[in-house]
């Protein structure tokens, strides 16, 4: 087995970055190159890292906290042979952004949305986030982006970083997130010289691709439903979401999930929250995280402590109708989501 990734040894290396959707596309990315003849190898971060080959997926166990070391380590199990390599950009910190560059060096970078996220590390509003994720563009590397890449303060500093831009057009008429990822995937692939013969191969396999464990879904029967999307991270996002179930807010229950490490993801939420008529909205919390900061800032949102785990969520929503469920994805919902798809978390 190789101890160092070398660059020049894969002909197409793609990196994704963004500020959702980033594992949604690797995937795609991955179904797509196999569809076309390729040896692809990916890896993803998502709710669970992941390692995706020709043969399928696998859980990449975690000894230690997650850290951007990880990419390298993936990295240095690339096979020789490898025809494609799609890695997501796993850091946070704006410092650390450059790092999966350096060590990838990619033939393309696509860039997925553009959106307010993570505001303790990057800044508010989308200007933080398009400042802490361009640093992790190569300089020079194109960069296929969906419609949200095209906000100027984006576009000016990718080509101060003399990086060609390969922006995707929106729809006149708006499309499922799940339309837009595949219509992203495609763009990219295009761009990495893929025949068009090939591309279709690549557009039925995709299409074909089933949802990831964290991915938007509605789960239940008859008018007992969860809509699951918890993994959307931020206000815009979620509320798109909400709009693709053509629910009623007045029939529908509001939950949100809180990780008290986040208290800048629950603030970005609170307005959309307070903006749509719920039947309730109910709050619940990661037990795990209480230590790291406290909940006076929220204390007036009356929290669901009795949800704890899969099983007692489970109990509380017998019966509930119709529940929008979102925040974040850590703690009871993942366990939840994992029973659903019969995925083992460790």
């Amino acid at each position: 087995m190789s101890t160092s990734f070398d660059p020049s040894s894969v002909p197409l290396r793609i990196l994704v970055t963004g500020t959702r959707g980033k594992s949604s596309l690797v995937r795609l990315l991955h179904a797509g190159l196999l569809a076309c003849g390729l040896e692809s190898r990916a890896r993803i971060t998502g709710v669970l890292p992941r390692e995706l080959t020709p043969s399928g997926c696998r859980t990449i166990r975690r000894t230690a906290p997650a850290h951007v070391q990880e990419m390298r380590w993936w990295l240095a199990q690339v096979p020789r042979g490898t025809d494609a390599v799609v890695m997501e950009n796993s850091a946070v910190a704006p410092e650390l952004q450059e790092a999966a560059g350096a060590w990838l060096r990619p033939t393309l970078v696509v860039w997925t949305t553009l959106r307010s996220d993570h505001a303790e590390a990057w800044g508010p509003g989308i200007e933080g986030a398009a400042r802490a994720l361009a640093k992790g563009v190569p300089r020079g590397v194109p960069v296929a982006g969906g419609p949200e890449t095209a906000h100027p303060g984006l576009t000016s500093l990718l080509r101060r970083r003399g990086c060609p831009l390969h922006i995707l057009s929106g729809p006149e008429t708006p499309v499922s997130h799940r339309e837009a990822n595949r219509a992203l995937a495609l763009h990219a692939l295009s761009l990495c010289g893929i025949p068009v013969e090939r591309l279709s191969a690549a557009r039925l396999e995709m299409a074909a691709l089933s949802p990831d464990i964290a991915d938007f879904r509605v789960l239940g029967e008859r008018e007992d439903l969860l809509a699951a999307a918890f993994s959307a991270n931020e206000a815009e996002s979620t509320g798109r979401l909400f709009g693709e179930t053509g629910w009623d807010p007045s029939e529908t229950t509001l939950l949100y999930h809180h990780r008290p490490d986040r208290p800048e993801r629950l603030r970005g939420f609170l307005p959309w929250i307070a903006s749509l008529p719920w039947r309730r909205t109910v709050f619940t919390r990661t037990q795990a995280l209480l230590f790291a900061l406290p909940f006076a800032p929220f204390a007036r949102l009356g929290w669901e402590d009795g949800i704890t785990d899969a099983p007692s969520f489970e109990v509380w929503r017998r019966g509930r109708g119709r529940v929008f469920a979102c925040g974040n994805v850590a703690g009871w919902p993942l366990e939840f989501l994992a029973r659903c798809e019969d995925v083992k978390l460790s």
